[in-house]
């Protein structure tokens, strides 16, 4: 039976990595480096790929978790009768020892309470199974087992018995009963450990994981509160994914995890990605690990020079070499039936401009801490800069190596800037030679192009690639990158573009386009995590840090995290652990502190846009008057463009002189429903209108960060922007599409005028000055349930359309984003159903799980904009 990927802990000795269970098997290990052929296989094929468990008979249950600040991993195990610990580790082999390929095993077994029986199965398959391996017992406590040209060697301190291909023993153990087991690749005539040795063994790979790990020497690890153990663990997981030899780095520790259960989405991840490594070692050195960054620029330059100046691979074998065929093993099942198995990697060969500006970004870092770029190193680096100088405007197949055509991804004209940029400071700070008219000029034309090719009017967001309105969740790497400043309004637009529409509960999706594979993936964790360094430089710090608890939750307890995330089945997909991911959780989480610091020191003030208050009591206003002036501004004008509009400053002065009016008014005068919903249902459309005015939008509300929450007007004492009255209000507090938290904290004043149990038909009649918008509906109290049941209808028929033959509904996206209409496509068709004539109405009712439900682009332009 298969286990779920995020329940495995990981041990390691920065050549090798094994994957541990909660039931103590150690389903995956190759040998004798991470990308060699797995020795233990279990992971991808539960009956014939091979294992080494020690599992408790009978009844049981257990727990898993890390000594601290080391990559020493203890189960804890309770039986019927007893309990015990299980403690994990592989010895690191110290750089003076002769052979690099040093491989020591330690399972240390400890009764603490009563008595137990305990199975141990020692069942390798040699070459993911490929080869017939046999056991053979060479003594009372010692087992070789043997396949092809390889060998490993068992030693413990009980005995075990020949079972078929394998061994296995049952032990029977007491209260302070101690066992020992060493596996070692290879064959030898070593005794059994001591408990003498095998604590002194302890101690010794606890002293090196944290002597690593305290080198940072920051007194960083102090200041991170709640994450600090986190940030931690993913030190330690980039650590054990650094193969020391060559100073190289795996992507992840396994080969074919699925993206998709059941799937065919399942790559071999155990090499070294330029990219990956780039950003891995960035995040290291961020937090003081300096050595890992220099041995890979070197190990980079290498690679550049023996190639005598090629392009560089998109990823290689962490020994350097550059043979990764792809092919398939047909006989594994694969992870929970997920095939093909695949070893090696096609991408390898793959054009992907983007990795030189991460390689870049390293570099700039070491140049900024006066570390050593030397004349040689330089070379390798100029090399890079002229490459994207030279290849920046051809097709290629980015960071997201689809299996489809090459394109122009907006995301590798990014890199190729930065490329440049970084080249440009690295040559300042340091005075090497480079062609700066050239770069410079091919930057500025670079940026030039991205502006105007990589941008959506439409979705008012940067795009997956020329020619297309896919939006891609690597579109947050352009504020990180340094290409946009955070704060930028075309930054921000794109953040809310990506959280409405490629996320789902929080989670961003890498993108939602074609990819030339069938089925889907989970949504994807660097992404999740890059978004909330966005959120956090943007000071969205209470989305930001309910969003790093969410992704602390799907790495719990161990917090080790996989490349994806299924929000549906609440599991972990993709290959495990993934530096992509640890590396992004180490810049999300400290980026996060930091700005919290910032704010605590120097708190933001919320910047609104609002009318001018009366300078005197006025009583005459009453809520009719708001409906009034509403139904003068449409006939004047549409909600749009304001070259729509016949006298735009005159209406706007209108609507600054009412609004302003508005701060002697006495909502508690509102007593009915009728009355309330419809006063802030027309009070919200002429915010709307005036902000549209005010701040002279011309295509659309999306150019003006922050539009809905800055757009507002004071009534009494209080502030009511666009977006509190939305859904602080008329949607009793719920956070706003793409957002994770209410507008309206605990104990806001404001929240005695929500209204509960709110109208979803309000969303009909409130107007957000877009294209794909509802129009504005005056609504007044007499009329209020007609008027709203009208607009519903109305929106519907000119937005939805339906195809009863083949069950197909397309509906208004407005319908995906809020939960208000229904948490599953059953319950928003039955909701839908109700606005329908009867004719449509009634199959869509008798059967709404038959329908299959689509949701049209959102269009953010202003009404009109599209048509000039």
């Amino acid at each position: 039976m298969y286990k779920k990927i995020g329940d495995y802990g990981v041990i390691g000795n920065l050549q090798t990595v094994a994957l541990v269970g909660k039931d103590g098997a150690i389903d995956w290990l190759c040998l004798p480096q991470i990308d060699s052929p797995s020795v233990f296989g279990a992971l991808l094929d539960a009956d014939d790929g091979g294992t080494f468990s020690v599992t408790p008979e009978g009844e049981w249950d257990s727990v898993l978790y890390y000594l601290q600040d080391s990559n020493v991993l203890s189960g804890r195990y309770r039986t019927r009768t007893g309990t015990y610990t299980l403690t994990d580790f592989l010895t690191v082999p110290s750089p003076s020892e002769g052979n690099p390929h040093d491989f020591l095993l330690i399972r240390l077994l400890h009764v603490e309470r009563g008595t137990v029986r305990v199975r141990v199965t020692f069942d390798p398959r040699f070459d993911y199974g490929r080869v017939s391996t046999a056991c053979f017992l060479e003594g009372p406590d010692r087992v070789v087992a043997r396949g092809g040209p390889e060998s490993l060697t068992l030693c413990c301190s009980r005995t075990l018995e020949l079972k078929g291909d394998h061994a296995e023993g049952v032990w029977g153990l007491e209260e302070g009963d101690r066992v020992a087991l060493r596996l070692y690749y290879g064959e030898g005539d070593d005794a059994p450990l001591s408990d003498l040795e095998a604590e002194r063994l302890v101690v010794q790979t606890l002293d090196f994981w944290r002597g690593w790990l305290y080198r940072s020497g920051t007194g960083f690890f102090n200041d991170l509160g709640p994450h600090r153990e986190q940030v931690v663990r993913s030190l330690l997981a980039l650590k054990l994914l650094y193969y020391s030899p060559h100073g190289t780095m795996a992507a992840a520790a396994t080969t074919s995890l699925p993206e998709e259960i059941r799937g065919v989405r399942n790559w071999d991840y155990r090499f070294s990605w330029v990219r990956d490594t780039s950003m891995a070692l960035s995040a290291l050195f961020q937090v003081g690990h300096v050595r890992e960054a220099e041995n890979y620029l070197d190990r980079l330059r290498q690679v550049i020079v023996e190639s005598e100046y090629k392009e560089l691979q998109v990823m290689y074998r962490l020994d350097g070499s550059s043979e990764l065929e792809e092919s398939e093993l047909p006989h594994l099942e694969g992870f929970r039936g997920s095939r093909p198995v695949r070893i090696g990697n096609r991408a390898a060969h793959q054009k992907q401009f983007s990795i030189y500006g991460h390689v870049l970004i390293a570099a700039h870092l070491l140049a900024l801490r006066d570390r050593s770029i030397d004349s040689q190193m330089w070379e390798g680096l100029r090399y890079m800069c002229d490459f994207a100088r030279n290849h920046w405007d051809e097709a290629d197949w980015s960071i997201w190596e689809m299996r489809s055509d090459a394109r122009h991804y907006v995301h590798s004209k990014v890199m190729c800037w930065v490329t440049l940029d970084r080249g440009l400071k690295i040559a300042d700070l340091t005075g090497f030679h480079c062609e700066r008219e050239q770069w410079e000029k091919a930057r500025d034309e670079i940026r030039r192009e991205i502006m105007s090719r990589g941008w959506s009017d439409k979705r008012q967001g940067f795009v997956l690639h020329y020619d297309t309105d896919a939006l891609d969740g690597s579109a947050l790497l352009m504020s990180m990158s340094g290409f946009l400043p955070f704060e930028d309004p075309s930054m921000l637009s794109t953040v809310e573009a990506l959280r409405l529409d490629l996320s789902e509960d929080g989670f961003v999706y890498r993108y939602l386009t074609d990819d030339g594979l069938p089925g889907r993936e989970g949504t994807f964790l660097p992404c999740t995590l890059w978004l909330i360094t966005n959120l956090a430089r943007q000071g969205e710090l209470d989305e930001a840090e309910l969003l790093l608890t969410k992704v602390d939750q799907v790495g719990a307890p161990l917090h080790l995290l996989a490349e994806e995330y299924d929000p549906s089945w609440r599991e972990q997909l993709g290959n495990f652990p993934q530096a992509f991911s640890h590396e992004a959780y180490i810049t999300a989480a400290t980026t996060l502190i930091d700005f919290k610091g910032r704010e605590a020191r120097r708190p933001k003030q919320e910047e609104y846009v609002l009318p001018r208050a009366a300078g005197k009591r006025d009583v005459s206003l009453r809520a009719e008057k708001l409906a009034r002036v509403l139904e003068e501004a449409w006939r004047s004008g549409d909600c749009g463009a304001n070259a729509c509009i016949s006298d735009p400053d005159g209406l706007s002065r209108r609507l600054s002189e009412l609004l302003g009016r508005l701060h002697a008014f006495r909502l508690d005068g509102l007593e009915k429903r009728e009355e309330r919903i419809s006063f802030w249902c027309n009070l919200y459309n002429l915010l709307i209108l005036y902000g549209l005015l005010a701040l002279d939008v011309s295509v659309s509300v999306r150019e003006v960060p922050r539009f809905y929450r800055r757009v507002g007007c004071r009534i009494g004492e209080e502030v009511y922007s666009a977006d509190v009255i939305l859904n602080g209000v008329l949607r009793g507090n719920r956070p706003a599409p793409g957002r994770l938290t209410p507008p309206l904290p605990a104990g806001d004043p404001r929240l005695a005028h929500s209204v509960r149990p709110s109208d979803s038909r309000a969303l009909f009649a409130t107007c957000t000055g877009t294209v794909s918008s509802p129009p504005a509906v005056v609504l007044r109290p007499e009329s209020l349930d007609a008027d709203l049941d009208r607009a519903a209808r109305t929106f519907l028929a000119d937005r939805g359309s339906f195809d009863p033959e083949r069950k197909v509904m397309v509906l208004p996206r407005l319908f995906k984003w809020y939960d208000d209409f229904g948490n599953s496509p059953h319950d928003i068709a039955v909701n839908v159903a109700g606005f329908l004539d009867d004719a449509l109405a009634r199959p869509i009712r008798e059967h709404p799980e038959a329908w299959r439900l689509e949701y049209a682009e959102y269009d953010w332009r202003l009404p009109g904009a599209d048509e000039k």
